[in-house]
């Protein structure tokens, strides 16, 4: 099924304010396509797929969690979007913003987990979203088949593992999470990984890392993303 671009459903409404109204502009752009929407009245939520962002910077995340206010007494809209590298991301992000939890189901072969320890971790992060600070995150657009993955720190301070990669699993340390976030960006050395038959949600097992690094290299943490 061909994706379509958003009607953001604000024709007749003016922009709450001028920060509304640029937010606004960055959205009407031809290369953000709909993976989902929910719709009521007053407010229109989106999961976009920015298919411009390819071109970008390597490793930028693609998708966009976008949600439309309008007051139908005054005519006005506002705007709240947030660029997220992972569809389960947007939904949390979304789901803070008032709409249902189950409104933005992703269409099959959209974003899936790579295996039940991410399915299980997704999950929790579909619902408690604001427990994790984003480290950092990678989408590998040029390989088949395409892979994102995101590292993500628990707010928890009691929190075991504390350190969480959405497609490997935990891991207590921050150095451990970086090592296989190195290790995962080296064709040559996951080729290793796969073939040594590791079980998933183990850290890499290389002595040393691989000296290249994906864009986004992991950074002190950051404020949750919701």
């Amino acid at each position: 099924m061909p994706l379509h671009e958003p009607d953001y459903e604000v024709d007749g409404f003016e922009p709450a304010d001028d920060e509304h109204e640029q937010h606004h502009d960055h959205l009407d752009v031809s290369s953000f396509k709909v993976l989902g929407e929910h719709r009521t009245d007053t407010d229109s939520y989106f999961v976009l797929l920015d298919e411009g962002a390819t071109w970008g910077i390597p490793g930028s995340p693609q998708l966009r969690a976008v949600h439309i206010s309008r007051d139908l007494s005054a005519r006005t809209f506002e705007v709240d979007s947030k660029e997220l590298p992972l569809y389960v991301m947007a939904q949390s992000y979304l789901t803070a913003r008032g709409c249902p939890s189950d409104g933005l189901s992703p269409q099959e072969g959209v974003h899936d987990p790579a295996d039940d320890l991410t399915r299980a971790l997704e999950a929790r992060v579909r619902s408690d979203g604001d427990h994790f600070a984003l480290l950092a995150s990678y989408t590998a657009d040029m390989r088949e088949p395409v892979e994102t993955v995101v590292m993500l720190r628990s707010l928890d301070p009691q929190a075991v593992p504390e350190f969480r990669i959405l497609r490997e699993g935990g891991f207590e340390t921050y150095e451990a999470a970086v090592n296989w976030w190195e290790a995962w960006s080296d064709e040559e050395a996951r080729t290793r990984w796969s073939r040594r038959g590791n079980e998933v949600g183990k850290p890499s097992p290389l002595s040393s890392p691989p000296p290249r690094r994906p864009a986004g290299d992991p950074p002190v943490p950051a404020p949750a993303w919701s």
